[in-house]
Order: C-alpha cells, then sequence, then structure tokens
C-alpha cells in the first residue's frame, strides 16, 4: 500500500511537471516574437547592458528552465513505469539524459554575460576587438555541434521511448502516434536555416499534445493505483 502511494504522489509530481513545460512553451515563443535575438555580437553585449533579463532570456534561459523540468519529467515517469520497462525503454531515458547533459554543456548565457561586462571595461579598441571575437566565439559553440547533437538525440531519444510504450499497456495508442511524430519533427534542428526554425515550430504542436496525452494516462496510472490500495 505504501507503494501505491509513492507512485499516485510521483504521478501528481510528474502531471505538475507536464504541466509546467506546457506553460513554458508559449512563453518563450511570445518573448522571441516581443524580444528578437540580437544580429551582432555586439548588440548582444548592449543587451545584456542595458537590460541583463532579456540579455539572459534572448540566450535561452528559460530554454535551461525547460530542459531541467524534462529531466524531472523522465525520472518521475521512470519511477512511475519502473515495473513495466523494457530494454528499448531504458535505453530511450539513457539517451535522453545524455542529451540533455549536452545541451546543459553547450549554453553559455553567464559567460556572455560576464565578456558584454568586460567589453564596456576596455579601455582601447584591440581589447573590444578580441571580446568580440570572443562572443562570436561562445554564440557559435552555443549553436554548434553540441547544441547540433543535443537536438537530434532528444528526436530520436523520443520516438525510441514511444515505440517501447507499445509494450506497456498504460499508453494509448493516441499518445504513443503524436510522440513519435514529435519525435521525427525534432530531428531538424532549429539551426538548420529556414527548414530547421520550420520544423521546430511545427513540433511544438505535436509535443504539446503529447504532454496533454501523457497527462491523461498517467492519471489512468494513478486512479488504478489509488483503486488497488
Amino acid at each position: 500500500m505504501k507503494n501505491n502511494s509513492n507512485i499516485s504522489s510521483y504521478c501528481n509530481f510528474c502531471i505538475a511537471i507536464l504541466y509546467s513545460i506546457i506553460a513554458l512553451i508559449p512563453i518563450q515563443m511570445v518573448l522571441f516574437m516581443l524580444f528578437p535575438h540580437p544580429t551582432t555580437i555586439v548588440e548582444w553585449f548592449e543587451l545584456y547592458k542595458n537590460t541583463p533579463i532579456l540579455g539572459f532570456i534572448g540566450f535561452d534561459i528559460i530554454y535551461v528552465f525547460s530542459n531541467i523540468l524534462m529531466v524531472f519529467f523522465y525520472l518521475s515517469l521512470f519511477i512511475i513505469i519502473r515495473n513495466n520497462l523494457n530494454n528499448l525503454t531504458l535505453f530511450a531515458f539513457i539517451l535522453s539524459f545524455i542529451s540533455i547533459t549536452i545541451y546543459f554543456s553547450s549554453n553559455r548565457f553567464i559567460e556572455m554575460y560576464a565578456i558584454s561586462n568586460k567589453y564596456y571595461e576596455a579601455t582601447n579598441e584591440i581589447q573590444k576587438y578580441s571580446l568580440i571575437a570572443a562572443g562570436q566565439l561562445l554564440l557559435s559553440v552555443y549553436k554548434g555541434s553540441s547544441y547540433f547533437i543535443y537536438y537530434v538525440l532528444s528526436g530520436i531519444s523520443l520516438i525510441f521511448l514511444f515505440i517501447s510504450f507499445n509494450k506497456i499497456n498504460f499508453f494509448s495508442k493516441r499518445t504513443i502516434r503524436i510522440g513519435i511524430l514529435s519525435g521525427f519533427l525534432m530531428l531538424i534542428p532549429a539551426t538548420m536555416g529556414i527548414i530547421g526554425m520550420i520544423f521546430s515550430l511545427l513540433s511544438l504542436i505535436p509535443w504539446i499534445i503529447t504532454c496533454l496525452f501523457l497527462i491523461s494516462d498517467i492519471n489512468k496510472i494513478k486512479n488504478l493505483t489509488t483503486a488497488s490500495t
């Protein structure tokens, strides 16, 4: 009975996390439309100097929080279905944690803030040019190989995870289908030009639906667990 009570608590926690993930998506979209990314490094420095919070937002600090929420989502989901895991599910969980770890290693919003401060403390043009070059490097790192690998691995892990759900009775067919579709749309990173931006935006729709379907499925798990106590 105690174990069932714990599962019910983890179900509530997982549902709360999923609602938080859904809530952050429109916030990110609205902020992106209201405050477009700067086009030059000096503009990034000016943004950090004039409105540091917008600099952090522009450098995807909200996406950092989204990935932190994803860690808790995967952990709570793992605990909820731990007695029904199969090899593919385990592999998908491991892959997802690897991808999130890679993302955290790629984001450089604190370093960009520090360099922007140094830029305005510079006493000559040579120092300023050096800091501009450093800022460009940080931006390239953030949107470079690590981000690309993170994005692709995230899509692959979602595809594997929802395919593995076919062997777990808790999840509906609609959840599995839309989850797989969401994963496929995430295979093209947002950094891949216009096509990447289109796919990244399109992937948000099935991902939101997936989260809502998961909430429904997890509620059913909770109700079954409660009924069995």
